[in-house]
C-alpha cells in the first residue's frame, strides 16, 4: 500500500467513523456531544491531509527545501490547529468530551491500518 492508498483509507474511514460516533453521542449525551465529535472528527481529518500533503512534498523536494521551512509550516498548521480549537471551545457549542472523542478517531484508524499492514507483511 502506497502512502497516498493509505492517506485515502485513514481519511475515508475516519469520516466513516467519525459520522457514526457522533450519531452514537447525538443519540446518548445531545446535540453538544455529536457537534464536537462531528467538528473534531473534521478537524482532525484536515490536519492529518494537511500533514500528508506536507510530508509527500517535502519527500520530493529534495535538497532544495530545507528543514526550517517544513519546520515553519508544521508550526503554522499546529498553530492553525489550535485556533480552531480553541475557538470550538470557546463557543460553547461543543461538549468538551465529544471534542475528545471526535480527536481519538484518526488516530485510531492509522493505528489499525498500520498493525493491518504489519500482520500482512509478517
Amino acid at each position: 500500500m502506497t502512502t497516498s492508498e493509505l492517506s485515502v483509507r485513514v481519511t475515508v474511514e475516519s469520516a466513516i467513523a467519525s459520522g457514526a460516533l457522533a450519531l452514537v453521542a447525538l443519540a446518548g449525551w445531545g446535540p453538544g456531544a455529536a457537534a464536537g465529535v462531528a467538528a473534531a472528527g473534521a478537524l482532525a481529518i484536515l490536519n492529518f491531509r494537511w500533514l500528508a500533503r506536507g510530508a509527500a512534498l517535502a519527500a520530493g523536494a529534495g535538497r532544495e527545501r530545507r528543514p526550517a521551512a517544513w519546520a515553519l509550516a508544521a508550526a503554522g498548521r499546529f498553530a492553525a490547529v489550535l485556533a480552531v480549537l480553541a475557538a470550538l471551545l470557546a463557543s460553547g457549542w461543543v461538549h468538551p468530551v465529544g471534542v475528545v472523542a471526535g480527536l481519538t478517531v484518526l488516530p485510531l484508524a492509522v493505528v489499525v491500518r498500520g498493525l493491518g499492514a504489519a500482520r500482512k507483511e509478517g
